[in-house]
């Protein structure tokens, strides 16, 4: 028998958090923005977060739609508002903060 949570009608909901990162194959930057994102959802947003990998050398019709010309760029899609951030995603208090993730 499975143990339930019981969920009370104060409870908080984390809220969910939904990346698309927009890289352009396997160039370093490109490379560096998916290892520095996963480390902050890891550090961060356990199991709170969804990462949308958009390779821009396959799918350039998708960088077109979300006005996206440099690589690597990560798009904050959930919670709103929207926030784009430019860059390998190297300097994490920056990129922490501009995301909204301080505690």
């Amino acid at each position: 028998m499975k143990k339930s949570e019981k969920i009370t009608p104060n409870a908080r909901k984390k809220p969910q958090y939904i990346f698309r990162l927009y890289v352009a194959g396997n160039e370093p930057n490109s490379q560096l923005a998916r290892e520095n994102l996963k480390r902050i959802c890891n550090k961060y947003l356990k199991d709170q977060c969804q990462i949308e990998e958009v390779d821009v050398m396959i799918d350039f019709a998708s960088a077109l739609k979300d006005r996206i010309f440099v690589t690597p760029t990560l798009i904050l899609v959930e919670p709103e508002a929207r926030v784009i951030v430019i860059g390998n995603l190297g300097d994490e208090d920056r990129v922490i903060s501009a995301l909204r993730l301080r505690i």
